[in-house]
C-alpha cells in the first residue's frame, strides 16, 4: 500500500513537471511586440501550445487596447487554423469582424479585417457551414 502511494505521488509530480505552460515565464516588462515575437518564434518552431500561451499572455496584458486586441486575437486565431482547431479559429475571426462592424469607419487598421476573411476561407467548407448554421440559430 505504501509503495503504491509513493508511486502515485511520483506519477502526479512528474505529470505536472511535464506541463510546458507552467515552465514558461514571460517577464513583466515585455511589451506586446516582444511577447508576440515569442509567440511567432514558437509558431515557426512548431511549438504551437507555447505560441498559444504567449498569445494568451499578450491578450491578458495588452488586450485592453482595441488595436492590440485585434492584432493578438488574429495571431491566435491563425494559430488555431494550423492546429486544426477550427471552431476556435472561426470564433476568433468572427469576433474580430464584429469589432470592425461596431467601430466607426476608418478608426481601425483595415488589414486585419481582410486577413480575417482570408482566415475564414481557410476553414474547411463543411466546418464553416456547420459553424455558420450554429451561429444563425
Amino acid at each position: 500500500m505504501k509503495k503504491n502511494c509513493i508511486f502515485l505521488a511520483f506519477l502526479i509530480l512528474f505529470s505536472f513537471a511535464g506541463c510546458k505552460s507552467s515552465r514558461i515565464e514571460v517577464p513583466e516588462d515585455y511589451t506586446q511586440t516582444q511577447i508576440l515575437q515569442l509567440g511567432q518564434k514558437a509558431y515557426s518552431d512548431s511549438r504551437y501550445k507555447d505560441a498559444e500561451y504567449y498569445y494568451s499572455v499578450a491578450l491578458a496584458r495588452y488586450g485592453h487596447d482595441t488595436n492590440n486586441y485585434i492584432e493578438t486575437k488574429y495571431e491566435l486565431s491563425h494559430l488555431y487554423i494550423v492546429m486544426k482547431e477550427y471552431r476556435k479559429a472561426y470564433n476568433g475571426f468572427k469576433e474580430i469582424l464584429s469589432i470592425y462592424d461596431a467601430a466607426p469607419s476608418g478608426v481601425l487598421n483595415p488589414s486585419y479585417k481582410k486577413l480575417c476573411n482570408i482566415g475564414l476561407s481557410q476553414i474547411p467548407k463543411e466546418k464553416l457551414k456547420e459553424f455558420d448554421e450554429i451561429t444563425a440559430e
